[in-house]
């Protein structure tokens, strides 16, 4: 771990040293133990560190952006040279937001010292534990741990200087029984909190079946998603339709539509990055503390999130979500959260006459229209067949074509329980997600094997 006083003097010294109007810095530093196994032997066990820094440095109305892998002295002067060379060749910006005011955070609240500690052969027999419960049911086991840290700060020449520390831990199990596989995945600040049996279990009750999958007609069905299922639909959705630039640019669902009704009355999206059931981030990539931000509010468009180029075009203030500078694509939602419902998962299954029990998706693409929010992916394992209010059969392979403004307009039931979704080896980005019933969503092909 750098620690705060090293990492924050490191971009305080680029802060000075630049030959620049405004400078802003930012770094992240992260630690990952990963493991990876398949048929219930552990074949890859790795430790990655790295730093990147991100100098972004305005000349007049002209800015530059450079990145580099150090926290050297000689490496970041470079970075800043280079950073200060691309701002004297750019052209020159009409409108240029000011860099953020004076604001100072240094937080290590969700930086756990257990995970921080954790030993890799902690992992490893942990990981042997499973191995022995699955062979004992049965099946084969797959997957992947990880655990680490993180370390991120922003400084700029407006007196922006913000720290944060944290922990995470996350796995991913895939369990095989003839030819039914299940799937189940956890994530937590505290590895304390991890229960591994408790995901293996969840896995096994999609496998361990012996009815041999069945391939339903293609159509509409009332589907059940489970916390996974939603999030990458959620996902794609703040990609594509709850950002700043989307909205101006106009390809994004709710164009036109603020204030409009566009979903189910029962749904209110947010996005929080202080939310204590998320992967909390305390401030975005310009040192700008994150704000809860309502997008869906009881079926109504009622917003999109801003960084500060975006909030000055819009006459916004910025809601906390700058993106990396050399990332494109603008504000983007990284803590999505769906207001919890009052069923649950069995009673909403209780209530499905003939619909499709689904775990998780895989392959979606969300750009056949944006502007729909039209999309298209593929079920996975643990998918199943539901006929009066009964899981029966699994399910093979099935393609959805399906415009989701259409889809969460009907919707049957959303559950009290919510999960935390995240993949810790991708580092940014989370959702806290219910289970949702719908009442129709399309498939329109198959895979057979």
């Amino acid at each position: 771990m750098i620690g705060d006083a090293r990492l924050l003097a490191a971009l305080a010294g680029v802060v000075k040293r630049a030959n620049a109007d405004g400078v802003s810095v930012c770094a992240r530093a992260t630690t990952r133990c990963v493991f990876r196994f398949a048929y219930d032997a552990i074949h890859q066990s790795l430790v990655q560190e790295g730093v990147n820094v991100i100098i972004r440095v305005i000349r007049g109305r002209r800015v530059g952006v450079a990145s580099a892998d150090t926290l050297e002295p000689q490496g970041l002067s470079r970075c800043a040279r280079a950073a200060e060379a691309i701002a004297r060749h750019s052209p020159p910006q009409e409108s240029l937001a000011p860099l953020p005011a004076r604001h100072r955070l240094t937080t290590t609240a969700d930086h756990v010292p257990a995970t921080a500690r954790l030993a890799p052969e902690e992992t490893a027999a942990s990981l042997q534990r499973l191995f022995r419960l699955c062979r004992g049911a049965g099946a084969s086991l797959a997957g992947s741990a990880v655990s680490g840290d993180d370390e991120f700060a922003v400084a700029n020449s407006a007196g922006v200087h913000c720290y944060a520390a944290s922990t995470v831990a996350g796995a991913k199990l895939v369990t095989m029984f003839g030819r039914l596989s299940g799937y189940a995945s956890g994530v937590h600040r505290d590895v304390r909190r991890m229960d591994l049996e408790s995901l293996l279990k969840r896995s096994l009750g999609q496998s361990l079946r012996h009815r041999e999958p069945v391939t339903p007609p293609l159509g509409s069905y009332e589907v059940i998603l489970e916390p996974e299922a939603v999030a990458e639909l959620m996902a794609w959705l703040g990609s594509i339709a709850f950002g700043a630039k989307s909205l101006a640019e106009r390809t994004s669902c709710l164009a036109g539509r603020l204030g409009e009704r566009v979903m189910d009355p029962q749904l209110t999206i947010y996005d929080d990055g202080n939310d204590p059931e998320a992967l909390r981030m305390p401030f975005d990539f310009e040192g700008t503390p994150k704000q809860r931000t309502v997008l869906i509010d009881r079926g109504r468009a009622a917003g999109v999130v801003y960084d500060s180029a975006y909030g000055a075009r819009f006459g916004r203030a910025s809601t906390g979500h700058a993106m990396p500078y050399d990332e494109t694509e603008g504000p983007f939602p990284l803590h999505l959260g769906l207001v919890p419902g009052r069923s649950s998962a069995a009673r909403m299954i209780r209530a499905c006459t003939r619909g499709l029990l689904i775990p998780r998706f895989h392959y979606v693409n969300g750009l056949l229209n944006p502007r729909e929010a039209l999309m298209t992916g593929l079920t996975r394992e643990g998918t199943f067949l539901i006929e009066e209010g009964r899981v029966t059969a699994p399910v093979t392979t099935l393609r959805f074509t399906q415009g989701l403004l259409e889809a969460f307009s009907r919707v049957r039931g959303e559950s009290r329980e919510r999960r935390l979704v995240a993949d810790p080896a991708q580092e940014l980005g989370c959702a806290v997600m219910p289970a949702l019933h719908l009442a129709r969503f399309r498939f329109t092909g198959r895979s057979e094997e």
